[in-house]
């Protein structure tokens, strides 16, 4: 898709379709609009006059316009009550237009950035949420099927400014490829079938980013990771014949600076639960348990091409949760590569096993700040459903410094409690720790658990469980993986490291 940013008028452009917005209290058009419809004889005005358009969030109109300009068609998109109106709305309100232009066939769509819109916003971010808004609205999840399956696509979109500055949209334009691309990217691998990404596989495609992006990369195979006493990842994997991967990548954009963010991603690319086996119903579903992988290493594909002044270290532990004679028992009890030993409750709560090595071995290699993101419990979709992301932190400066950034993205998270009347939830009678307790706060018992490995180091966790998946198209997300906390993750290294 091709994005091209000018300062020509919507209203002489022969553009496939050109877009227009009304909030929900304006009964007039204005600026822009106001000169579409005039040219149009005052048929948008009409429409809003007899309420066919109400300017309600999300709503889309499709006029044609029968030569009275040189657009062949109006899109009027509704932005909501302007008293609610934030640039989360907007982004997610251009996916709508931007889907619906392209399920009737449209190529080239026109987007204007008015005035209007100067005292709202900064330019850059209003540039920023228009291409983010249409690059995920218009993502389709990848097709296997071997008959023709070809689609209406949109190809080119072009960004008209009023008012503002041309520049400051096209950098804003600039950065939303990279952030969009970034987070399709992770829907792109989260989407793949557990046969088309093994933990082999997810190492090779980190390594092609690496190559793509001129970043560090090593990855250690099962031999190296017997010799680290990787005990908690080497367990997980036991009864799979696919072998494990710990992945890591580096970036090093301020050599001159002590602060290391470490990025964490959980990698089960296929979790049938281990000898606890999963229910049958929805197991399909778990090929999607590389989620947090996919975000970190999405994440660093966007990091490689901007180029912060920031320094990052990315660890992906990456195995298969499977069921065999060699899996590992509940009742076992492992060495981690921490040293400390872990009690084997529930062969099902394999993610916080695996990130516990990965988020000891970031340390490790220098990481002074730490955020892990992982599909880890279905107790958070109880606690919060599809909306928000769950998040526990251990340090309130850095907790604010993610919100900060979770803001700048407009993803939805929710800090939970990590009380120290939790711990007795994970106090095991024969090893230093157990891996799970029951049904009671469960997702309080992963936080707690991977708090543990996280010690003094200042660490976030994410449990994007529930807003890993879209379980049906609307606003930002196609149905399927959403890619969710990579725009987050990319704002918070920019924002840290000050560019």
């Amino acid at each position: 898709m091709q994005f091209k940013v000018s300062k020509e008028s919507i209203v002489s452009l022969a553009s496939d379709c050109i877009v227009l917005t009304l909030t929900e209290d304006k009964d007039t058009v204005r600026g822009l609009a106001q000169q579409v419809d005039e040219k149009m004889e005052h048929r948008i005005s009409h429409l809003i006059a007899d309420r066919e358009i109400t300017g309600s969030f999300g709503e889309v109109t499709i006029l044609h316009t029968w030569g009275k300009i040189p657009a062949k068609r109006v899109l009027v998109l509704g932005l909501g009550k302007e008293e609610k109106l934030t640039i989360a709305r907007a982004r997610a309100a251009f996916a709508i237009a931007a889907r619906k232009a392209q399920d009737i066939g449209v190529r080239e769509l026109t987007v204007a950035v008015t005035q209007k819109y100067k005292d709202l916003w900064n330019p850059v971010d209003l540039g920023q949420a228009v291409v983010e808004g249409i690059m995920l609205g218009v993502y389709k999840i990848n097709s296997f099927k071997t008959t023709n399956t070809s689609e209406n696509m949109l190809e080119r979109i072009l960004v008209t400014v009023d008012g503002i500055s041309l520049d400051a949209v096209q950098a804003g334009v600039d950065r939303g490829l990279v952030f969009a691309e970034s987070q399709n990217f992770a829907r792109e691998l989260t989407n793949l079938p557990a046969n088309y990404l093994t933990p082999t596989i997810l190492a090779a495609k980190a390594k092609e980013v690496a190559k793509e992006t001129h970043l560090e990369v090593d990855i250690l195979d099962h031999e190296q990771l017997e010799e680290l006493n990787m005990g908690a990842l080497l367990a997980v994997a036991k009864g799979s014949i696919e072998a494990p991967r710990m992945i890591v990548l580096k970036y090093i954009g301020a050599p001159d600076c002590k602060d290391v963010i470490g990025y964490i991603g959980k990698g089960i690319t296929f979790d049938a639960g281990g000898i606890q086996i999963k229910p049958d119903k929805d197991m399909d579903e778990m090929k999607g348990d590389m989620a947090g992988a996919a975000t970190v290493l999405a994440t660093m594909k966007a990091i490689g091409t901007l180029k912060p002044h920031i320094n990052i270290i990315a660890v992906i532990p990456a195995a298969e949760n499977m069921v065999s004679g060699s899996a590992v028992h509940p009742g076992d009890v492992i060495t981690s590569y921490s040293g400390k030993t872990i009690e084997i409750k529930h062969t099902d709560a394999e993610g916080r096993l695996i990130l516990a090595d990965a988020i000891s071995y970031a340390k490790f290699l220098g990481a002074t700040k730490l955020v892990d993101v992982a599909t880890l419990t279905g107790s958070v979709i109880s606690a919060l459903g599809d909306q928000f992301s769950g998040v526990f932190a251990n340090d309130p400066q850095w907790l604010k410094e993610f919100r900060e950034a979770a803001k700048i993205s407009g993803e939805k998270i929710w800090e939970l409690p990590l009380d120290d009347g939790y711990e007795e939830l994970i106090e095991s009678d024969i090893a230093d720790l157990k891996n799970d307790a029951g049904r009671p706060a469960g997702a309080v018992q992963g936080g707690m658990f991977l708090k543990v490995f996280a010690d003094e180091t200042p660490w976030i966790h994410v449990d994007i469980a529930g807003t890993s998946e879209s379980s049906k198209t609307k606003d930002l997300h196609a149905k399927g993986a959403t890619g969710v906390m990579v725009r987050t993750l990319i704002a918070l290294a920019i924002r840290f490291g000050g560019n």
